[in-house]
């Protein structure tokens, strides 16, 4: 071996030697250099159209997407309708010409979103078949080629990312088929004692594990995630067929590791398949919420549009399985040009990877039934919101890269939706604002101050019948697009008595059910706040950093509330001020300027771990998987590794600051 790496001491700030840290039995040999060439694509060059993908798709998949599609624009036409009939009785002024416009967008994405769980509901109905043949009632298979299962970290908690390392390790061991899949730990680390404490888990980890692992950290982080990939790909990607590519959250068991490994073997044009993880492990109010809601209604839309995405899906940059040759010859990102945001390294891989597979004739496919998949979400909104403007920043950088040459057009379907779901709430906030100010600047509605004595008179000046109708349409239509998959998803699940009593039964469904809708009606106000406000920064330039997700904070104090939900409160609490001469404004506006006023103790109370806790005790927003939690949920629970001073008795505490020479050691 070449010459080891150099080691800083925390608290002597003196070099150490690498046995400190890592003992001389617990080191390994590296992973034989096998590099695989991951050319930067040019992604403004392309000969030709999209090529075609050669898998398994359905021959009537056209008429599937012009169903939906069709579907689509009939609900979103509906919807948008009854809404222009409210607004021009009488005449539409500019500023309600501004607000009809802005409308189109936002119910055609509300229609999709319902048409596609509509899809899934009908097809979950049914008996449904695998268009790949992923089936788990199959006997086990056994991969023949080497997959390697990715798990890349920055700075996370190295003794939770081991129990699920540890995890999927022994569950993979249960199938008998650890031979075939070796684990890498692909560290980006820059905290110098949270390094330390990934060597001393991988040092426990590589004693006990039954595949073979590795740990290898980066000086530099060059690309992020997608860097930390590609430089894998570079190094090690010509010896294997498959990676599984991870987070920090993930967890996967063996046997949906290998029956994914198995369907890229049997279909060789696929270069990847993406699981839906079902979110786990939620304690606080707001995680809980998440949790339920992803449980008891996701599957219907996920379902939904695997059946018209076919082999022109996308790609969630984790829990999804990519063929490694495929993804070396398409996936090389270059830095983009032109100034921020849209300049510089794509932060929103995931999505511009799944389409560039696409285009160069390699099938991206959703894996639609299959189980086994798990992640966790974060733990309050504030941390949310951060997520969101992360993802934000990323889906705002694609808007050049969808004119691209030689996408297939679904690829570029995919790429708008994700702007789209930024860009929705701008759109909202301005349609809202427009149609406000319209109202407020009617003369008739200036007099009909909130008193009892003039509501009578209010009402035989204001009360329009045909309005009334219109309106109450425009509700139900709108009712229908937002909470339909919810209500079809509980309805799925009540068709189901095996999985009544995994959610707490009947009851609690319900109840939570309604709980949910009531808490994501008031959430939906802020975040429309909250996106609007990081799109617009963005815009401008402040574009922010890319700190690592907490995911077990349990409280959320008044002063971090208010610091970054206040202004939200102190908006609504205006706003309600000002529509307190305006009955009918005040009525109409009443649900936005709810969530709004209550911004800051909804904060607080979706952090508070104690209150999601008495919930769980109470049984609302159970999942199956919380009653009785799969085997490698429970597994993770457990302890990876002890902290790093019980590991290396009478020494100072070390942390890697520099890769060692050799740059291929897990060690």
């Amino acid at each position: 071996m070449s010459e080891r790496g150099a080691f800083f001491d925390l608290t002597s700030s003196r070099s150490v030697a690498y046995e400190t840290v890592i003992s001389v039995s617990d080191r390994v040999e590296i992973p034989t250099d096998a590099p695989l060439a991951m050319p930067v694509q040019p992604l403004a060059f392309w000969q030709g159209g999209a090529r075609p993908s050669n898998t398994a798709a359905n021959t009537d998949m056209t008429l599937r997407r012009w169903g939906v599609f069709v579907a689509t624009a009939i609900m979103a036409f509906a919807g948008w309708k009854a809404t222009f009939d409210t607004i021009a009785l009488g005449g539409v002024t500019r500023l309600e010409a501004v607000c009809i416009v802005l409308l189109a967008p936002l119910f055609l994405a509300l229609a999709l979103w319902f048409c596609t769980a509509v899809v899934g509901f009908v097809v979950l109905l049914g008996k449904p078949k695998d268009p790949l043949g992923i089936d788990e009632t199959l006997p086990m298979p056994r991969p023949k080629a080497r997959t390697a299962i990715l798990m890349p970290v920055h700075n996370e908690d190295a003794a939770e990312v081991f129990a699920r390392l540890r995890a999927m390790d022994a569950s993979l061991a249960e199938t008998g088929n650890s031979r075939a899949f070796d684990i890498f730990i692909l560290s980006d680390t820059r905290d110098a004692a949270v390094a330390l404490a990934e060597q001393a888990c991988f040092a426990r980890f590589r004693r006990e594990a039954s595949s073979h692992v590795f740990y290898r950290k980066r000086t530099q982080n060059t690309g992020r995630k997608a860097g930390n990939i590609a430089d894998w790909v570079a190094r090690w990607g010509g010896d294997y067929e498959h990676m599984l590519v991870l987070d920090a959250d993930s967890l996967m068991t063996g046997e949906a590791m290998v029956r994914l490994a198995d369907a890229m073997e049997r279909h060789p044009r696929i270069g990847l398949i993406q699981t839906m993880p079902m979110i786990i492990n939620g304690q606080t109010v707001f995680a809980r919420t998440l949790q339920f809601a992803t449980r008891l209604y996701g599957r219907v839309a996920w379902t939904g549009l695997a059946w018209w995405s076919g082999s022109e899906s996308s790609f969630w940059g984790h829990n999804a399985i990519v063929r490694t040759k495929a993804f070396a010859e398409t996936c090389g990102l270059p830095s983009l040009n032109g100034p921020k945001p849209f300049g510089g390294e794509v932060m929103s891989h995931d999505a511009l990877e799944s389409a560039l597979l696409r285009r160069g004739g390699w099938g991206v496919h959703l894996a639609p039934y299959l189980g086994g998949s798990y992640e966790e979400s974060p733990s309050n909104l504030l941390d949310f919101a951060t997520r969101d403007r992360r993802w934000c920043r990323g889906n705002v950088q694609h808007v050049p890269l969808i004119g691209l040459p030689g996408l297939h057009w679904m690829s570029r379907l995919h790429l708008v939706i994700g702007v789209l779901s930024y860009v929705l709430s701008p759109l909202w906030f301005v349609a809202l604002s427009s149609g406000i100010i319209s109202r407020m600047l009617m003369p008739e509605l200036k007099k009909a101050a909130f008193t009892m004595a003039d509501l009578q008179a209010a009402a035989h000046a204001l009360i329009d019948w045909r309005e009334i109708q219109a309106t109450a349409w425009a509700m139900i239509i709108t009712f229908v697009l937002l909470f339909g998959p919810k209500i079809l998803g509980s309805i799925l699940v009540f068709s189901r008595k095996h999985e009544i009593k995994g959610f707490g039964g009947r009851r609690r469904i319900l109840a939570g059910l309604g709980v949910e809708m009531l808490l994501s009606a008031l959430v939906a106000p802020m975040l429309m706040f909250t996106q609007t406000r990081a799109l617009v920064e963005i815009l401008a330039g402040k574009v922010g950093g890319w700190a690592t997700q907490r995911r077990d904070a349990d409280k959320v104090t008044s002063q971090e509330a208010f610091k970054a939900m206040g202004w939200i409160s102190i908006t609504g609490l205006t706003l309600a001020v000002m529509f307190w001469f305006t009955p009918d404004l005040l009525t109409a506006t009443l649900p936005i300027l709810a969530g709004l006023v209550l911004a800051v103790p909804l904060t607080m109370l979706g952090a508070h771990k104690i209150a999601g806790l008495k919930l769980k005790a109470n049984g609302l927003f159970m999942t199956p998987e919380e009653r009785r939690p799969p085997a490698i949920v429970r597994a993770a629970l457990g302890p990876a590794c002890e902290p790093p001073a019980a590991w290396f008795p009478g020494q100072r505490h070390t942390a890697m600051v520099a890769e060692p020479a050799t740059e291929r050691n897990a060690a």
